[in-house]
């Protein structure tokens, strides 16, 4: 009979053959390969530690996440010791360490963690956090075990795309559940699976979605060879290759690497091997792009990847990761849909208008329904949080949680419009940013991710690029270059921004798992406070001249 909850499911792969590889650790070599019966067996050490810290089942423990071997089994013991496992977040780009510590701290006082376990590197960064401070190699090096496996629960928290991060509440029961749907939909590309992964484990995609359903996976029936895990900051170097060099079959990844990934091939960076075996790369964690679909598989043919192994996509924390799924070998779909009708919350399709890409149908126990023809995803099902932690209330209907992502349901498959909280609202219409976003791109060849659409706090909205590294372009040329992506935001969307904005590269703020942060965006927009190198404002009809 298979296990119910996620550590009885651990449990049982800890039986098998599987490995796990950790690429870039701070000391030692290279690459450390462990086999997977190894970490459980160092987790029984790590819950005795947590017991001897004075931690009981169901209390918090607080957990910095890194791709390293005492992270991975201090997590597995926390869970056999049936505590509450909190992934704390990582810090996105732009975020000083003061401002992160700063954020720790709330979520310790706020979830009353009295225990803290991180790398050695992090301890000067939540010193003084917690009643308990201590180094997750001392847990996974601790004289006593604790043999028992518990069903320990988590909180991870939400991206913090829009706001401030929410933690999430998850029973063992819920997790497991999501990981064998997300075994399910992979389907033959999960039997004998290789996977590797270089998403933050902070985040759900790399930690719930490529991390524990590997390791649920080494057991039956999908008997899973190996795991290789890496620090996000290695992906444009290792991601690939390392794929190449493990013949992997399953990789995670979100958008916006994908363009990344395809821009490196055109500059000489190949994967130093082929890539026939990858069955599955399963893209999420933002609005997935058909430009980068084609992108992505048109850069990677050369080294015999195949197309249909494209899986996009959509997920969230509150569902513990994966909502629904495009399977392996069915070719992704999109529809071109008229963004006036979109901004009506109406579903037009049209030959020219706005493409949308299918996420697929809902795996196995999750429901998905929206209101009208677009509106907001409702879902139900056995793999959804208890509940936020802290004051922080859902919202439910019926038995169904209510989300703040807009969507249509097509056949049966969820295409993804946007979210609600981030819609611009101007001269009476609904302009969705990651469309406006889709067209500046597109005019000013930037790859996705590199544009943002932020309301202007006057009415209107304006766009933000990002300039590429080292490019050379003088400003008169970038304001050239928003010019046209206004007259091309004008005949698209039908309303045109009152300025078009370059920043230095890197400028714009981004969560760990590479998601743009338009809310903060929008603040540093307002306070004057990005590095501009050139601004376009434009009247209702005319560009009204170039500040740079």
């Amino acid at each position: 009979m298979t296990p119910r909850t996620l550590t009885g499911l651990l449990e049982s792969a800890a039986s098998s053959a599987g490995t796990v590889r950790f690429l870039g650790l701070p000391s030692g070599p290279p690459v450390r390969q462990m086999p997977f019966a190894d970490l459980w067996r160092r987790a029984e050490a790590t819950a005795a530690r947590f017991r001897d810290l004075g931690a009981g089942p169901g209390e918090p423990v607080g957990l910095l996440m890194e791709a390293a071997p005492d992270c991975l089994s201090t997590l597995l013991g926390a869970w056999r010791a049936g505590l509450t496992a909190v992934s704390l977040p990582r810090p996105g780009r732009g975020v000083t360490a003061a401002e992160h510590r700063s954020a720790l701290a709330d979520i310790c006082r706020r979830m009353e963690i009295d225990v803290l376990a991180v790398p050695g590197a992090s301890l000067g960064l939540v010193s003084g956090l917690a009643r308990q401070v201590v180094d997750v190699a001392s847990c996974a090096d601790h004289g006593r075990r604790w043999e028992a496996t518990g069903a320990g629960g988590l909180v991870q928290f939400s991206s913090g795309s829009t706001g401030t991060v929410k933690g999430v509440r998850l029973a063992s029961e819920a997790i497991g559940a999501n990981v064998l749907a997300l075994l399910d939909r992979l389907g033959g590309a999960a039997e004998g699976m290789v996977c590797c992964s270089w998403c933050p484990l902070s985040h759900d995609m790399g930690l719930v979605a490529a991390t524990l359903a590997t390791l649920a996976g080494m057991g039956q029936p999908c008997a899973a060879r190996e795991l290789t895990l890496m620090p996000p900051h290695w992906f444009l170097r290792s991601w690939l290759p390392a794929c190449a060099d493990r013949s992997a079959t399953v990789t995670w990844t979100p958008d916006f690497a994908l363009e990344l990934a395809a821009r490196s091939m055109g500059a000489g960076g190949g994967p130093g091997g082929d890539l026939r075996a990858l069955r599955a790369v399963v893209v999420g964690a933002e609005p997935v792009r058909g430009e980068s679909l084609r992108r992505f598989a048109a850069a990677m043919a050369p080294y015999g990847f195949d197309e249909t192994a494209l899986c996009p996509g959509y997920g969230m924390a509150e569902a513990s990761v994966a909502v629904s799924l495009v399977a392996p070998h069915q070719h992704w779909t999109a529809v071109r849909v008229e963004p006036a009708a979109l901004g009506e919350l109406r579903w037009e399709p049209v030959r020219n208008g706005i493409e949308l890409v299918s996420c697929g149908p809902p795996v196995a126990g999750v429901q998905a329904r929206v209101a009208g023809e677009v509106g907001r995803i409702e879902l139900r099902g056995d793999c959804l949080m208890t509940g936020y932690a802290g004051d922080v209330e859902p919202v439910w209907a019926d038995g169904w949680l209510v989300t703040d992502d807009l969507a249509a349901v097509r056949d049966g498959e969820l295409y993804l419009v946007g979210r609600a909280d981030d819609v611009i609202l101007t001269l009476g219409r609904t302009l969705y940013p990651a469309d406006l976003e889709a067209t500046v791109s597109g005019v000013l060849a930037l790859g996705t991710g590199h544009c943002a659409a932020v309301a202007d706090g006057a009415g209107g909205y304006v766009f933000i690029a990002e300039r590429r590294r080292n490019t050379t372009a003088s400003n008169g040329s970038w304001a050239e270059a928003c010019r046209l992506a206004r007259r091309g935001l004008v005949e698209r969307h039908g309303v045109g921004p009152s300025a078009g904005i370059v920043v230095a590269s890197g400028a714009l703020p981004r969560t760990s798992s590479g998601k743009l942060r338009r809310q903060r965006l929008h603040e540093l927009y307002v306070q004057g406070l990005l590095p501009v190198e050139t601004t376009v404002r434009f009247g209702p009809s005319r560009d009204e001249g170039m500040k740079g």
